[in-house]
């Protein structure tokens, strides 16, 4: 596909991209920006539509970056643009961006587009605000081999450019669905799966419960935790122990405790 080019920070394609920053257009829109060449990469092996890709070859920080424009060229899924340094420096959201952005189409998954494994583990979280820390934990998640995440009440929006970043890109490795409280209570009941709610208040550590069984394990907002709801509900509340003064984990840091003691026990013998 021909190779077109922007010269200048003033043109209309530099205007959107910096437009699609702001959670108003990428909605508008239905579209999001994916910044650097891993975020890229695990996006197209994910199946996410691209409609563009804009590179700047002068920024670009090591061959495989050059070898991954030349591989989408001879493919010719989608239009390349080439940008100046000044132009692509105008688009990037990032500190030292590595000269590629590409746009890309939202997918608006619902719960019953989830295919489950015999004993599904879910991570749930409800009312989290920050990017950084939604990035964080599905690093988390996919590591842990989690089946799916699953956002109830999230005022977050999926594609802001920081939780796809904080992600490095593993956003687009796994399932995520956000839907309604009702809606989720439903659909684990109709699917056998047990609620393990995240809470301070009460005696059983997080290492006391048999993650081996079908298992959402839900946390909550650091600020407010899990509403009384889902504590009402949940099969097992656990928490994790505090030796030092601290009276709470990050949530990013708690749901890693939480995922990996789940790991460690559906891999024990």
């Amino acid at each position: 596909m021909e190779d077109l080019y922007i010269q200048s920070r003033q043109n209309d394609q530099v205007k959107n991209l910096v437009k699609l920053r702001e959670r108003k257009h990428r909605d508008r829109q239905s579209r999001f920006l994916v910044e650097g060449l891993r975020e890229i990469g695990h996006a197209l092996t994910a199946g996410f539509e691209i409609t563009q890709l804009y590179h700047c070859s002068n920024l670009f920080p090591s061959q495989a970056h050059d070898d991954f424009i030349r591989s989408q060229k001879s493919t010719a899924r989608f239009p390349l643009i080439g940008m100046s340094p000044d132009a692509f420096t105008k688009a990037s959201h990032r500190e030292g961006p590595d000269g590629l952005i590409a746009i890309a189409v939202q997918q608006n998954n619902v719960l019953s587009d989830l295919t489950l494994s015999d004993t599904p583990l879910l991570l749930v979280l409800e009312g989290i605000e920050k990017p950084g820390n939604l990035g964080a934990i599905l690093r988390s998640a996919d590591g842990a081999g989690v089946d799916a995440v699953i956002l109830v009440d999230c005022v977050l929006d999926l594609y802001n450019p920081n939780a796809i970043r904080s992600s490095q890109g593993l956003l687009f490795a796994l399932p995520i669905v956000s839907t309604e409280r009702e809606a989720l209570n439903t659909w684990l009941e109709s699917n056998h799966i047990l609620c393990c709610a995240t809470t301070p208040d009460t005696e059983t550590l997080h290492w006391d419960v048999d993650y081996r069984q079908a298992m959402a394990i839900f946390m909550g907002s650091e600020s407010d935790g899990l509403q009384p709801y889902w504590l009402n509900k949940a099969t097992h509340r656990i928490r994790i122990p505090m030796a030092g003064q601290a009276d709470s984990l990050n949530v990013a840091a708690a749901a890693a405790v939480c995922l990996y003691e789940a790991k460690r026990q559906r891999e024990s013998k």
